[in-house]
């Protein structure tokens, strides 16, 4: 059994050093002629060898192998398409007259959105909640005495978590009585929650309809958050990305010539980035429960699209 493993382990040694021979050569031939890093268009036509660099990275076997650099790009745009999270709540007693009051409400803010242009395709329903509400009250309970008896700390649980020093106090008079006192939970009514979320493709409108909703469901309404993106990004996306690339071979030819040794064939490359650092509006000016001139201010900004780039070249003879 110990022969067998031993041989097991040797046949390892001997299949990664044929592999790091093979690795070996292969950098040793991807050098060019002039020194300078091969086309990157011919390196992705290569299927085979890009398959076999990927997985040899991916498993850590070229860890120390070639030179290794990244490089990063950016660029900016304006956004196009606002992101609008707002709906409704009710409280009442009876859960069918809250969801009465919220329908309402809701049907009220859907018509101020319509009237800005909102097609239905761009409204869906994002929550629908109906939930029964409690609130913690403490009430006070007095019995007369059969006995005389001193006063008294219980502090056994009704299942409501307050503190134990003042969950149950029980105490006597010089009458005989017994007071206690005790919280608990009290059923207060029921709330339906109702919310959209809206896609605004004119952005200008967006301040409208968010006075627009809160006079129409008055105390009712309530606006969750605005975000903005670009519904397209692939040009950003292109732009970022030549950058990236461009700083990449930058930074790799740098580090080359610093290190007095000659670039070879791109042998590894791959993406990472999108949308960082993506901006929710801020409201100027609030028009929520309030009779004056001013209106809700929504500020747009603008957008950066962040592509990075790892790269590994090999390092030539």
């Amino acid at each position: 059994m110990v022969q067998t493993v031993i041989r097991s382990k040797n046949m390892v040694v001997l299949l990664g050093a044929a592999l790091a021979l093979m690795l070996a050569a292969a950098c040793g031939s991807a050098g060019t002629e002039n020194g300078s890093p091969a086309n990157i268009a011919e390196f992705l036509t290569a299927p085979a060898g890009y398959s076999a660099a990927g997985q040899s990275l991916e498993s850590g076997s070229m860890e120390s192998t070639g030179i290794w650099v990244s490089g990063a790009g950016k660029s900016t745009g304006n956004p196009d398409l606002g992101i609008l999270n707002l709906g409704v709540e009710a409280l009442a007693d009876r859960a069918s007259e809250a969801r009465n009051i919220a329908a309402g409400a809701i049907e009220a803010v859907i018509s101020v959105l319509r009237a800005n242009e909102i097609q239905d395709r761009d409204m869906q329903t994002s929550q629908f909640s109906i939930n029964p509400r409690y609130d913690t009250q403490e009430i006070r309970l007095c019995t007369n005495l059969t006995k005389e008896e001193g006063a008294v700390t219980d502090r056994a649980s009704l299942g409501v978590p307050v503190p134990d020093s003042v969950e149950k106090t029980v105490m006597h008079n010089q009458k005989g009585t017994e007071c206690r006192t005790e919280f608990e939970r009290v059923l207060v009514g029921y709330q339906v929650t109702n919310t959209l979320t809206v896609k605004v493709r004119n952005l200008d409108s967006m301040g409208s309809i968010i006075d627009g909703a809160s006079e129409a469901a008055d105390n009712l309404v309530r606006i969750n958050k605005v975000d903005f993106i670009i519904e397209d990004s692939k040009t950003l996306q292109n732009m970022a990305r030549e950058e990236a690339i461009d700083d990449l071979l930058t930074k790799a030819n740098s580090m080359a010539s610093l290190a007095g040794i000659e670039l070879g064939k791109l042998v590894f490359l791959r993406e990472s980035g999108g949308f960082l650092g993506q901006p929710s509006a801020r409201m100027e000016s609030a028009a929520f429960g309030f009779v004056g001139d001013h209106s809700t201010d929504i500020l747009s900004g603008e957008l950066d699209v962040h592509v990075n780039i790892q790269g590994v070249f090999a390092i030539a003879d």
